[in-house]
């Protein structure tokens, strides 16, 4: 296919003049329908945004209506188990499971473990211990597995499971300081809850468990 080229020295002036304006006025074209484009584009964005918010307002409305309901029926059992079983109040979630067992929630506060100042106080008593201890392999031992569950998560904070062993070690020791110190840093534990949580477990025909997705991130 021959192309024709122009070559511009050729033209006259009013040839070039009017070259000049059909190409000045393909690029204003050009830039306005980029322009238009993109205005649609943002129009597009702002309706699509609109129209998922609004439905996942909703969604989060109802959610939030369910679970309330949720907790409010739950309370009922929870009380009467508490009365029936004897059992304590101070439970961070309970769990309920259908006679054949294909059913179970789990409904709590998910909680954030905390200290107050005192907690110091009490490690170092334990420490101070340690130190009273004869410098043979088996102190040597405990010393190490004390010290390692003394140690700080990465927030800086006690894990309230590590205390539990330390408790039974200060019973096998039967020394009064050693129980002392754990007991002030039991008695220094300032759980935080942070929210509710509801969770369900179901089975299927073949008896898998499967958890049932009530987050949008979990479906």
């Amino acid at each position: 296919m021959e192309q024709n080229n122009i070559n511009i020295y050729n033209l006259t002036a009013e040839q070039r003049a009017a070259l000049k304006a059909q190409l000045e006025a393909e690029e204003k074209a050009e830039k306005e329908r980029v322009q238009n484009e993109r205005e649609a584009y943002k129009q597009l964005v702002d309706q699509t945004v609109q129209n998922a918010v609004e439905k996942l307002q909703n969604l989060s409305s109802e959610m939030e209506r369910l679970k309330e309901e949720v907790f409010t029926e739950f309370a009922t059992l929870i009380k009467t188990k508490n009365e029936l079983f004897k059992t304590k109040s101070d439970r961070q979630s309970d769990t309920f499971t259908t006679a054949d067992g294909t059913m179970s929630i789990t409904l709590g506060n998910r909680v954030n473990e905390g200290w107050d100042d005192t907690v110091e106080a009490g490690i170092e008593k334990v420490k101070a211990y340690l130190k009273t201890l004869a410098k043979d392999e088996n102190s040597a031992e405990l010393v190490q597995v004390v010290m390692g569950l003394l140690a700080k998560d990465r927030k800086g904070a006690l894990k309230a499971n590590k205390v539990l062993e330390l408790e039974k070690l200060a019973a096998t020791s039967r020394d009064a300081e050693f129980i002392d110190g754990i007991n002030i840093i039991k008695a220094a534990y300032r759980p935080v809850p942070t929210c509710q949580f509801i969770q369900v477990t179901m089975k299927d025909e073949e008896g898998k468990e499967r958890k049932l997705p009530l987050s949008l991130s979990a479906m």
